[in-house]
């Protein structure tokens, strides 16, 4: 298995990438066959949260909380890494990637074949994971960009986030990517005290039966036009309310030029489309001007995306296809 970045969880060119809640950047991107990457993840157990006493006498434990451990294993050092509740339902990584895989083969994927992302940060606490699905879940929407379907996974074991899992086209665009908003939430899996882990198969197998109809919804975001005249409004107004000015004013940038931007002055006044904008990077597989809801649509998934917090990126991803339809009425 190699180490590598994966187009998703590539950080950006600059050395200051930090996601939220961190000192420092993730240690640890993994990229390989599904079974490669869930052997090199780490493993965890459960303690009491204690400290030793002054003198010989027995330890003293909180009553209320535990401590979560990495096991000692090849890559990993035993060290403690979160503190949680006595209610808190441990659910590690290797344990999530292990009912994922077993819902793909139940269903008919090669799990052990399937082309795997993976980063964690320093004490491998949180994950975020991203299965390809192959070349039977590939689509040509008819702009010489062809999207796969992918299945991609938060967890902690730090009481961060709950288990996450929801499907997501990816657009293959040079060495980036653009996630269309046809994402498929497949569950959510709270971290409480069970004796057993939810089961994910119907959730994954609802999951992919909702992406086959993806493929009608982006047949019509190609043929339905926008009014140029409708961006600024929509920039004004629902954007702004749901991602706030400066990504509103990002959008409309994009999709008047297809380059990306930032304020000149972020202390300046007024309507994201009043903002003086400062362009930078051209958006890859972006037209000059969007003409149609899918431009809008790729537009919003580069805008939507967040290195810091893959939770709010996958929020995100979850409302293009409400913004779009309120583009349409604007």
């Amino acid at each position: 298995m190699d180490l590598a970045v994966s187009p998703f969880l590539r950080p950006p060119e600059t050395a200051e990438w930090t996601p939220v809640g961190l000192r420092e950047p993730p240690t640890r991107w993994l990229r390989g066959r599904l079974d490669e990457v869930a052997a090199a993840l780490p493993d965890f157990e459960r303690g009491p949260f204690a400290m030793p006493p002054e003198s010989e006498g027995p330890w003293h434990a909180n009553e209320l909380f535990d401590l979560i451990s990495t096991r000692q294993a090849e890559g990993w050092a035993r060290r403690p890494v979160s503190v949680v509740g006595k209610g808190y339902r441990l659910i590690g990584h290797r344990e999530a990637l292990g009912r994922i895989a077993e819902a793909l083969g139940d269903i008919g994927f090669d799990a052990a074949a399937l082309d795997t992302h993976a980063t964690l940060d320093r004490y491998g606490a949180r994950l975020a994971l991203e299965v390809q699905l192959g070349s039977r879940w590939m689509v040509d929407p008819g702009d010489g960009y062809p999207l796969m379907l992918q299945l991609r996974c938060l967890n902690s074991v730090d009481a961060s986030s709950s288990l996450r899992v929801i499907f997501s086209w990816y657009r293959l665009v040079c060495t980036n990517g653009l996630v269309v908003g046809f994402s498929q939430q497949a569950g959510r899996v709270l971290h409480r005290k069970s004796p057993v882990m939810p089961d994910l198969r119907e959730e994954i197998a609802n999951g992919l039966t909702l992406a086959r109809t993806d493929r009608a919804a982006m047949r019509h975001w190609l043929e339905r036009r926008i009014r140029r005249e409708s961006l600024a409004p929509f920039a004004d107004g629902a954007l702004r309310d749901a991602w706030g000015a400066r990504d509103a004013a990002r959008f409309l940038h994009i999709a008047r030029t297809g380059h990306d931007a930032e304020f000149e002055n972020r202390f300046e006044a007024g309507k994201p489309s009043e903002k003086r904008m400062a362009a930078n990077v051209a958006v890859p597989g972006s037209p000059r001007e969007a003409h149609t809801e899918w431009d809008a649509a790729q537009a919003l998934s580069w805008v939507a995306r967040d290195p810091r917090d893959p939770a709010a990126y996958l929020e995100r991803l979850l409302e293009i296809p409400t913004l779009v339809a309120k583009l349409a009425k604007a």
